[in-house]
């Protein structure tokens, strides 16, 4: 008899029909998420009756969930951050979750890169501008030379680093688990989070989500940027306050800010509506050569953990 497994997250198996093939060819029956979005709470209830895994997107995991399933084992998260898995609540019932920690880091890294650059020289809004017929010639500023402050020092922010070589940059970090050896090896300064906010042309976060560190960036925080500073977020929603950012760019016109992740998606609000800010939908993994990796991962996890 098969075992019954849910892949919630929309974009499974469309690059690539790799791992659905693994998956099917090791005694799985899947099921697909038929709604071509972001799953609600209900619809992923409804959709995990008999399912004894979960190949899962950003879709909210919590006791509602559990409650709902008593065949559930194993939870395979597509992607890094687990903000939106009940942890604690997982545990307590015995089931496992993982997720694919490593997969997505260049992908990142080159989103945040991209972003940067069109910052810098406005190429989205002049690009958006001529569509409209207006022809603007936007006095972009140099990358090359300024300082970055990396709030946070993993995975991604470390790649980052490595393809940013080439732009003589005076790179700032801070982060509680500190990297001695690599910050050594690229010349990178320890600092705190209000040192980089004063003293960067450019700040990147780069951190996990947790109800500790919502709103990490608020007001009080980006009133210490300099008027024409750059803030990157591709990290996760929550982390900035989407408000104050609001506030701050209106405020602030020769300030940019890159966001790539929202703290409700999808995301449609104020932000859209700025000239100064660049926005995509959550795309720092979509990349077709990193969703492959990473459904692969996931695939091969789930195989593993009912072999």
């Amino acid at each position: 008899m098969k075992k019954e497994i849910l892949i919630s997250t929309s974009s499974f198996g469309k690059v690539d029909a790799t791992a659905l093939e693994l998956l099917e060819n090791n005694g799985f029956s899947v099921e697909l998420n038929p709604f071509g979005s972001t799953m609600t709470q209900e619809q992923s209830i409804e959709l995990l009756k008999n399912k004894v895994g979960l190949i899962a997107g950003t879709e909210k995991i919590n006791a509602l969930t559990f409650d709902s399933t008593n065949t559930l084992k194993y939870i395979c998260r597509l992607g890094t951050g687990m903000d939106s898995v009940d942890l604690v609540e997982a545990k307590k019932r015995g089931i496992v979750v993982e997720n694919t920690p490593d997969a997505h880091i260049d992908g990142v890294a080159e989103l945040c890169l991209a972003g940067m650059l069109d910052l810098h020289r406005d190429i989205s809004l002049s690009h958006s501008q001529m569509k409209a017929g207006v022809w603007k010639k936007p006095m972009g500023t140099l990358l090359k030379g300024k300082t970055l402050g990396l709030i946070g020092l993993g995975k991604v922010s470390k790649r980052l680093i490595e393809l940013l070589q080439a732009f003589d940059l005076k790179i700032m970090a801070t982060d509680i688990h500190w990297d001695e050896e690599f910050a050594s090896k690229w010349n990178i300064k320890k600092t705190t989070i209000n040192e980089i906010m004063e003293q960067s042309d450019v700040v990147s976060i780069h951190i996990p989500y947790s109800t500790a560190n919502r709103h990490i960036i608020g007001s009080r925080e980006l009133a210490m940027l300099k008027n024409n500073a750059k803030v990157i977020n591709t990290s996760r929603g929550g982390l900035v306050d989407e408000n104050a950012l609001i506030s701050f760019l209106t405020d602030n016109p020769s300030a940019r800010a890159y966001i790539d992740t929202f703290e409700n998606e999808p995301y449609s609000g104020e932000l859209v509506k700025l000239n100064n800010v660049l926005v995509t939908p959550h795309i720092g993994s979509y990349a077709k050569e990193v969703r492959m990796n990473m459904e692969l991962e996931c695939a091969n996890k789930i195989i593993a953990f009912f072999s």
